[in-house]
């Protein structure tokens, strides 16, 4: 009887170990806020309206890891989006549209596959004045044309992430998966990013091939970024230039680019007023150049609840003809020369 005791004793102790060794988290955002917007119809009207995402898009997903021993672990992210407004998910069809990845990590760096973040968007994410707030910011899309925009994330996708004392080092690829082709639809990208003291600067680039077509070629599109950021005291300052190429099969080659800078200061532990300016230059013929400047102030009511307003301007500075969009990222409710956008907003954390 004592054996069988001390047995399931050792037993027990076993799996508490191998437990303690693993973990899964649920975790997530709700962000919901009411909007106002000028110009927002063919005739001129203003819009009033309630939103999912102004400071972040509302998701909610599970990360875990194992240890397997001699520093090496493994673990894996499934995050969903959705709108917190209506409760529909951000990409019909699709559950875990945000990142769905598993992958080894060691001194070495992490390894993984899936569905992933792009180099350039982890990398631009810090240097964003608005770290990519939906309301308002010109990231992750250069100005407001999803034809200028640098991959958010990748399908098939394997990706290295490695850190070496102040540098940081990222690289992403992913397999088109079209038939005949290895190049077809497929991507890569990759960035180094130096930290020492209070400094920051980093650069990166995106590539991305189209779907071959009939004729055996395919559209290539480069985006290349430069940015720094700099701590002092309760303040930062950053700034950068992001630069677009599209080389399409037929019609001539496309350039564009976004020179963007902001400041962000914290008087108080709970209170940080962030100011950001973005201005996009465009080589399209009869396509407006546009620059837009935010205003957003954050309060915190808790570490996983804060209330926010956020106030931005935006106008064309060549042909105001329309092409465009001032404010936010679809051309949707964008119907003259210049926009003026209002949100004010909650948001939690989980």
């Amino acid at each position: 009887m004592k054996k069988k005791c001390l047995v399931a004793a050792l037993a027990a102790t076993g799996c508490a170990c191998a437990h303690a060794q693993s973990s899964v988290t649920l975790y997530g955002v709700v962000d919901t806020n009411i909007e106002y917007l000028t110009h927002a119809s063919a005739t001129g009207g203003s819009l009033v309206r309630e939103n999912s995402g102004g400071l972040s898009n509302s998701r909610f997903g599970f990360r875990g890891t194992e240890d397997l021993g001699g520093g090496t672990s493994t673990w894996f992210v499934l995050e969903a989006g959705f709108n917190s407004n209506d409760g529909t998910p951000a990409t019909a069809g699709t559950l875990f549209n945000r990142t769905a990845a598993v992958g080894l990590s060691n001194a070495l760096g992490s390894l993984s596959a899936g569905l992933q973040y792009t180099a350039m968007y982890d990398t631009l994410e810090k240097y964003d004045p608005m770290g990519y707030a939906p309301q308002y910011t010109w990231f992750p899309t250069t100005g407001s044309s999803d034809d200028f925009s640098y991959k958010a994330r990748l399908n098939n996708s394997v990706k290295y992430v490695g850190q070496f004392g102040g540098l940081k080092a990222i690289a992403d690829y992913s397999f088109g998966g079209d038939a005949g082709s290895f190049q077809s639809s497929a991507a890569y990208g990759g960035s180094l990013e130096y930290s020492t003291g209070t400094f920051a600067a980093a650069v990166a680039y995106d590539y991305r091939n189209g779907a071959i077509t009939s004729t055996g070629t395919w559209t290539k599109t480069r985006n290349l970024s430069f940015s720094v950021l700099e701590h002092i005291g309760n303040g930062e300052i950053m700034g950068g230039y992001e630069h677009y190429l599209n080389d399409p099969t037929k019609g001539s080659t496309v350039s564009a680019a976004m020179w963007f800078g902001g400041v962000r200061y914290r008087f108080v532990p709970s209170f940080q007023l962030t100011a950001g300016t973005y201005y996009q230059s465009n080589k399209t013929a009869n396509v407006s150049n546009s620059w837009m400047g935010v205003l957003s102030g954050d309060y915190s009511l808790s570490k996983r609840t804060d209330l926010y307003a956020t106030v931005a301007y935006a106008a064309a500075t060549r042909y105001a003809n329309g092409t465009y969009t001032p404010i936010g990222v679809t051309d949707a409710t964008a119907f003259a020369s210049n926009q003026t956008g209002v949100t004010l907003g909650i948001r939690h954390r989980f």
